[in-house]
This record gives structure tokens, sequence and C-alpha cells, in this order.
């Protein structure tokens, strides 16, 4: 199914990662690395504060919300 963004929507920093989780993870995070859906949230970038981090309980890898998409090298200034 595809879900249509309202790019006014997207007015802030935090307004852009809510809807990248909201679409990524729709029911609930889940690791990039193995799958597993047992995550533990981290905290949060330290130059992104909206970017929150985590770690898999299954594979122990760390990650983030951009961890394996287009975006996840983008250096915001």
């Amino acid at each position: 199914m595809t879900r249509l963004i309202s790019i006014s929507s997207l007015t802030s920093d935090a307004a852009c990662f809510e809807q990248i989780r909201s679409l990524r993870w729709p029911d609930k995070v889940t690791c990039p690395h193995c799958g597993s859906p047992e995550t533990i949230r981290r905290g949060k970038d330290g130059t992104q504060p909206e970017r929150r981090r985590y770690q898999c309980k299954r594979c122990d890898k760390r990650f983030d919300d951009l961890t394996g998409t287009v975006f996840e090298t983008t250096i915001s200034r």
C-alpha cells in the first residue's frame, strides 16, 4: 500500500524523523540487521537529537532511524 506524505507536514527535523519512523516501522521498531523486533532505545544522536538510537537484543548491533536507508550518511548542518 502506498502512503502519501504532505510536504507541508514536514516543517521541522522532529516531524521528519517521526514520519520516517512511522513509515519504516508502522508497528514496532525492528533491527535492520537481523529483523528482530526485540530492540531497546539507546538515546539520541549527538548532532541530531531527533534521531533516535537503538540496540538489538538478538544480534547486539546498534542502529538508528536512518540505518540502512538512502539517508544513512546524510549530514545535516
